[in-house]
């Protein structure tokens, strides 16, 4: 609960800038079509923004279950004979282990932009300690990072 209540806070403010930075934009590119009397605060008249604040709140509180998942990689052995393989497809895919402990991987992009552009909410974690593998993280990355243990697991069955 308590990193569900960090990612809404995360997102919230990650979408109130962007509203922001889009809204400014906005009014520097109509400006020209304006009148001379037209302003920034008439250009938010009429309980707009707090229009717009309520929406990026009710998305912020929304995104973290959509955004999130938790898949199963189903292999039919244990990963403690691959884990260094995997570990090395991760770090060819740019990841990074940051962790080993209690049986579950902990991988971070290594690059800094990628980073900043998730919130630092980019983490993905590899839960090993059966042969059906338990993978969270960002929904995108998981399924993407799935289908690439799936051939890995594939690979490895042919190869005994």
């Amino acid at each position: 609960m308590n990193r569900y209540i960090k990612r809404v806070f995360k997102f919230a403010i990650y979408l109130i800038a962007l509203l922001f930075l889009i809204l400014i934009f906005i009014y520097l590119m109509s400006k020209n079509v304006m009148s001379e009397t037209a302003s920034f605060s008439h250009f938010l008249k009429d309980g707009r923004p707090l229009q717009m604040l309520c929406l990026v709140i009710v998305f912020a509180v929304i995104y973290p279950f959509i955004g999130f998942a938790t898949v199963k990689v189903y292999l039919n052995k244990a990963v403690n004979d691959d884990k260094n393989e995997i570990i090395e497809l991760f770090n060819q895919r740019k990841y990074a282990l940051v962790s080993d402990e209690n049986k579950i991987l902990v991988f971070r992009p290594v690059n800094k932009f990628h980073r900043l552009t998730r919130m630092y909410e980019d983490c993905l974690e590899l839960d090993y300690s059966d042969t059906i593998l338990k993978f969270h993280g960002l929904r995108k990355d998981v399924y993407r990072h799935k289908r690439m243990l799936e051939e890995f697991a594939q690979k490895t069955q042919t190869k005994d």
